[in-house]
């Protein structure tokens, strides 16, 4: 399989990947805090470990694919980042360091989903990046926080 097509499968993987983890979070979880242990970490892991995949991997197809110049050493950078943020949230997971460790490695996730989203939407109005992935970017972060923010404050509220 080309970096191509690998890359487009990415963006079909983590949306059934996001999808499994609920479903799983809410089958093993039995109490809100529960729940959020599986959801937050394994999200983080999924969603910033398949960014640090394809950042670092699949650098040039990824570029082509969102409409970017490619820029490997910002990508490098930025595939690392992702990395340090799947990594951590594996360890706040195996090593159960309890809700407020959870709640932080997903605040660090969504933030940088939320801030690559203004980015997104900055590259659409200034630069007429107007390719559907660009434009979806966005709607996908929001959609993302959406899904786990009532599931951490529950979490939080125990």
């Amino acid at each position: 399989m080309n970096r191509r097509k690998i890359v487009s499968a990415l963006e079909w993987v983590r949306p059934a990947g996001i999808f499994v983890i609920i479903f799983f979070a809410n089958y093993f979880g039995t109490t809100p805090i529960s729940r959020f242990h599986i959801l937050g970490p394994f999200m983080a892991i999924f969603m910033c470990g398949s960014v640090a995949f394809e950042s670092l991997a699949l650098g040039e197809a990824a570029s082509r694919k969102i409409g970017y110049p490619h820029n490997r050493a910002y990508q490098i950078q930025s595939g690392f980042a992702n990395a340090a943020i799947a990594f951590t949230a594996l360890l706040v997971y195996l090593l159960k360091w309890g809700i407020y460790a959870d709640s932080t490695i997903v605040l660090a996730m969504l933030s940088f989903f939320c801030f690559s989203a203004i980015n997104h939407v900055a590259t659409a109005f200034l630069l007429g990046n107007l390719r559907p992935v660009n434009l979806l970017r966005p709607a996908l972060s929001l959609l993302l926080v959406l899904v786990l923010l009532p599931y951490m404050v529950q979490a939080l509220r125990q």
